[in-house]
């Protein structure tokens, strides 16, 4: 069959982001993270002998007439879209118009329609399939067997007006065994993360799932489990190998749920970096508490540039009610930790959470300031369908937003916290970021850490990156 993959528009302030992202969001710029799920699928459905084409409108700026052109063009006989909970009202309208345009059947999936896979069929009379959670494994099979989706499992498929649940299906554990992304047809040059230092620059994944239960995290919940699942190293260094002779690859972000987990297989990973003589600087997710010297010091070796962690609030009832399993003394240890081995520290904060008063959000600034990571993102929780938190929120009557589309981090807190309006953290982003930034303590650290010219380059540039971030969120409402 003819398969189109597509990233239709999304209306908003800015650009959203679908794909890809554990915080879906319209952002300031085009810094969108590579779509590699989609990557994945596009490299199956051709294995099964499928034609695949891509469009992604979001960031080739095409509004929704010259998105159904290019469609059309394409002749596609199924069309597959990966959804969000805030973009899903778009998404049904989108979905709407293509398929009146092109006839094709539809596929979906994505955190929200894995959550919502009965009314999303019931909503939405263009779509046809539903596949829940871990899309990119199992959507070959529906393609080929879409005129017998009761053979299937792990989708919903509609009958008549209603939907018919085959249930979850299984996860993938064999992921040596996926090809590894089509970088071409879903082009790598398309997608860059504003800290990037290098170009050729790529994501790639070395495991799925995450053994963490922070009540707030999307995937693990309801994508990809809180089972980890490996690549071998062996797997993982043969893409690396392939990416640098193929695309002459020099920087990479690998992302894991949490890269960290199990210390042996870093420390290998890094020397086998090493003694392959693969060159290229690297990123990941990780946590504070798995951390120690001996394995940043392979890190730092072996080309880590930084390490993202989560630290979410300055408070520390806030983390145990939002089961983070840290202390605010790890943390602050575990950035000094990074910091001491010349690796950089970004640090991700939250303001909302329904535990949250006035004073835990004083608390998390000045908790940022006080550890002073490298760099920060600064979110609000928006407790998205699928997680603990939404359950939480649902049960408690704390829910504010009217629609999904406010879920999109322009239109403030979608919850109601201890003792705060929403009106009183519309602009908290812009108020966090400029008070992290614009600090003197803050402009002698980054001094201290430039020593070449990429880090000059990134430092502009992030610096562009964040005063367009505090307009979007200083004009939110």
């Amino acid at each position: 069959m003819n398969v189109l993959i597509i990233n239709p528009p999304w209306p908003g302030k800015g650009f959203g982001t679908r794909s890809q992202n554990r915080i879906i969001k319209h952002r300031s710029d085009k810094y969108l993270q590579y779509p590699i799920f989609l990557a994945y699928s596009a490299v199956q459905l051709k294995q099964a002998g499928h034609k695949v084409q891509y469009i992604d409108s979001v960031i080739q700026e095409l509004d929704l007439p010259q998105t159904i052109e290019a469609a059309r063009a394409t002749k596609a006989d199924v069309i597959f879209m990966e959804t969000t909970t805030p973009s899903i009202e778009a998404d049904y309208h989108n979905l709407t118009e293509l398929k009146s345009a092109t006839g094709a059947k539809i596929i979906i999936g994505g955190p929200h329609a894995t959550y919502f896979h009965r009314e999303v069929i019931e909503e939405c009379a263009a779509i046809d399939v539903v596949i829940r959670h871990e899309f990119d494994t199992k959507i070959a099979g529906v393609v080929s067997n879409l005129n017998h989706p009761e053979n299937l499992t792990g989708i919903s498929y509609r009958n008549g007006n209603g939907a018919v649940d085959r249930g979850d299906g299984d996860y993938s554990d064999d992921l040596d065994a996926i090809p590894f992304p089509d970088r071409e047809l879903v082009p790598w040059d398309w997608y860059l993360e504003a800290w990037y230092s290098r170009q050729p620059f790529m994501n790639m994944m070395t495991s799925r799932g995450c053994p963490y239960h922070c009540a707030f995290c999307l995937w693990p919940q309801s994508m990809y489990g809180h089972k980890q699942r490996f690549r071998s190293l062996d797997n993982v260094l043969a893409e690396i190998r392939y990416l640098v002779d193929r695309y002459g690859l020099k920087e990479i972000n690998i992302d894991d749920g949490t890269f960290t987990t199990r210390k042996s297989r870093v420390i290998e990973f890094c020397q086998r970096l090493r003694d392959q003589n693969l060159k290229v600087i690297w990123t990941c997710n990780g946590r504070v508490d798995n951390l120690d010297d001996e394995m940043l010091i392979e890190m730092k070796a072996s080309g880590c540039k930084m390490i993202r962690l989560g630290v979410e609030s300055g408070s520390q009832l806030v983390l145990d009610k939002i089961k983070k399993g840290l202390t605010l003394g790890q943390i602050e240890d575990g950035v000094k930790l990074v910091k001491k081995h010349g690796i950089q520290a970004l640090g991700g904060f939250m303001f909302g959470f329904p535990y949250d008063t006035r004073e835990t959000v004083e608390e998390t600034i000045a908790f940022a300031k006080k550890i002073s990571p490298d760099q920060v993102q600064f979110s609000i929780s928006m407790c998205y369908p699928g997680t603990s938190l939404y359950e939480y929120a649902k049960k408690n009557d704390l829910l504010l937003a009217k629609s999904f589309k406010e879920f999109d981090m322009t239109h403030g807190p979608v919850v109601k916290t201890e003792n705060m309006s929403r009106e009183e953290l519309e602009h908290i982003l812009a108020r966090a970021y400029k008070e992290f930034y614009f600090r003197p303590r803050y402009f002698f650290q980054t001094l201290f850490n430039i020593n070449n010219l990429d880090e000059i380059n990134r430092v502009l540039r992030s610096m562009k990156s964040l005063l367009k971030t505090i307009r979007l969120h200083a004009g939110s409402a």
